[in-house]
């Protein structure tokens, strides 16, 4: 590693880059950018900031924030003064937000705005570690130990030293707490070694990466994918982040900023595609036929590089014609510059990364766990294969146990969970390996795949080993699903919960827009869906009932947790009555 911490890799780069662009944002009707000296100042001096305040190295601060630039000074100016950062989803419940900030033991609290704060506040008597609540923007609310962050970084000196450049490698720099689908959440401690050992690792499986100068920032930087690949990799790299301003907004955002790469998770390229699809079954007859023609072309050329091989004049010739009429659009829609999208967090249909391929998007699918810094395996632009989460980074271990669980050795991986002795002593095997509870495989060249997780397998009663997520990305392609769950643990046949996408809906039967679940025309639609998957299962996998659940999965409504896994447990709580009348034991 060029540099021991995060600190010194990253403030390093206000001197070198200057007036270069570090962060952009949308504020006062446009976007507006902060340079790699402005970012430079003002997080060293809430470094000092904080200093007065009386925090020291090794301490822990908490970031509850959505994204947006303040997150990246909070974050930089805590790593400056020597303090370990705590992210924590600002959307998460007042229950489990005070779990994290007492667990953690945080003396301070970043917060995005008086509401947040008042909420934290009001938290206050079950928080006793928490003495200061510093507001990103926004009028902070009256009260003892309360401050904006102009405040904060007014109450520093300027010739008082920065102990976080100091900060050795095995030091811990972060706690990102898992999203908690089952039980209490726990706290990964990650150390400076990890973060930038990881960086060092993608950087040497990606190759070049130095046209990769602007991502587009919309995951929640709580989450390890987004923080590792759209926060401290750019930062590090000397590169710019853009932030969306919302969810609602990303696809005015792409087309506004242009980014050259960008994280997503597989529901955002799920959503794309589908969305994608509706509006071309509502175009005439020659506009549909024209774009099947198109994917058909794409897809042979992108199959051919994936193998390797080369691509004839004649396929060339064909991809230049289906590009400018049909691939240039859709480009265009993601801001027509974006070389790279990377996408973790859940396996990708390699149906749906083709498609991208095709239209010319390279989408590189990875694989790992907040307990490895984010990825452990990955595809890259030099060696990919659809479907798979890509082959080990340079220095990483990863072996298949003899259940077909993965674990994971090297740099990347944490050192422990946070004062949890007990889940420590489960994670680890005697030699040092990470269990990470995913059941997968690998292929003669080195590519990895994701089957299952461990501890949701279904066994039928006929004793045969379904992988629930198998069946939940097919169904999830399908154009009128948005979401789902399946279903049939020890039970004799398999069944599913689904959601309707209403807004496909829409547009292919609008008379249907509002139909109530339980709409017979509204189940025939769904039932066809249903039978396109299971003509791709064997007979066993196969989906034998299913019923429509009112309204999303969400994370604000619980079923999901803020990474938008699904909650399986809760999900199958809420909606016992149904799974068990598609069983016979109970009336619905």
């Amino acid at each position: 590693m060029a540099a021991p911490n995060l600190a010194r890799a990253i403030l390093a780069h206000a001197h070198t880059r200057g007036e270069q662009p570090c962060l952009r944002f949308h504020r006062a009707g446009g976007w507006q950018t902060w340079s790699w000296r402005q970012v430079g100042e003002q997080a060293r001096a809430l470094a000092r900031g904080m200093l007065a305040l009386g925090l020291v190295p090794g301490q822990r601060v908490a970031i509850l924030s959505e994204n947006r630039p303040e997150w990246a000074l909070a974050d930089l100016g805590s790593l400056a003064a020597g303090c370990q950062v705590v992210s924590v989803f600002a959307t998460l419940p007042d229950d489990e937000m005070a779990f994290i900030v007492r667990h953690a033991a945080c003396r301070l609290a970043f917060v995005e705005s008086p509401t947040l704060a008042a909420r934290v506040l009001a938290l206050r008597a079950c928080l006793p570690a928490l003495e200061q609540v510093v507001v990103l923007e926004g009028q902070p609310p009256a009260g003892e130990g309360v401050s904006s962050l102009t405040d904060l970084a007014a109450r520093g000196a300027e010739e008082e030293p920065l102990p976080g450049l100091e900060a050795t490698a095995d030091e811990p720099a972060v706690v990102i707490y898992t999203s908690g689908t089952t039980g209490e959440p726990k706290g990964v401690v990650l150390t400076h070694r990890n973060i930038l050992g990881t960086l060092e690792a993608v950087t040497a499986a990606f190759g070049d990466i130095s046209s990769l100068r602007l991502n587009l920032s919309f995951l929640p930087l709580a989450h390890a994918l987004e923080r590792i690949a759209g926060h401290f990799l750019p930062l590090v790299q000397g590169n710019t982040i853009a932030y969306a301003r919302s969810l609602d907004t990303v696809a005015e955002d792409f087309r506004a900023v242009r980014p050259d790469f960008a994280v997503a998770v597989p529901r955002v390229f799920e959503k794309v595609h589908a969305r994608i699809l509706t509006q071309v079954r509502g175009r005439p007859a020659p506009a549909r036929a024209l774009f099947r023609w198109a994917v058909g072309v794409g897809v042979e050329r992108s199959s051919r590089l994936e193998r390797g091989q080369p691509v004839p004049p004649s396929l060339a010739a064909r991809y230049a014609v289906a590009d400018l009429l049909v691939f240039r659009a859709i480009r265009a829609r993601l801001g027509g510059r974006l070389r790279l999208f990377v996408s973790g967090g859940a396996p990708l249909a390699a149906d749906i990364a083709r498609f991208f391929h095709a239209a010319g998007i390279l989408v590189c699918e990875g694989w790992g766990a907040t307990e490895t810094s984010a990825p452990s395996t990955w595809n890259t632009p030099a060696a990919y294969r659809f479907g798979s989460v890509g082959r080990p980074l340079p220095g990483v271990e990863v072996r298949l146990a003899g259940d077909g669980e993965l674990q994971v050795r090297g740099v990347n991986v944490f050192p422990g969970y946070l004062d949890n002795p007990q889940a420590n002593a489960e994670a680890f095997t005697p030699d040092g390996f990470w269990r990470s509870g995913d059941i997968g495989r690998v292929d003669e060249e080195g590519f990895y795949y994701i089957t299952d997780r461990k501890k949701e397998l279904i066994i039928t009663a006929g004793g045969k080993n379904i992988a629930p997520q198998k069946l939940e990305n097919l169904l999830r392609q399908r154009p009128l699903i948005s979401h789902c769950l399946v279903h049939g643990d020890r039970r004799p046949y398999v069944v599913a919960l689904l959601t309707v996408d209403r807004a496909a809906l829409a547009a292919a039967h609008p008379e249907l827009a509002e139909a109530p679940p339980e709409d017979e025309r509204l189940h025939r639609l769904l039932e066809a869906e249903v039978a396109a998957v299971n003509r791709q299962l064997a007979r066993f996998e196969q989906i034998k009932k299913f019923r429509v659940v009112p309204g999303e999965f969400t994370a604000q409504g619980g079923e999901l947790s803020q990474s938008l896994k699904l909650k399986r447990r809760v999900v199958e709580e809420r909606h016992r009555h149904l799974l068990e009348a598609m069983y016979g034991d109970r009336p619905e």
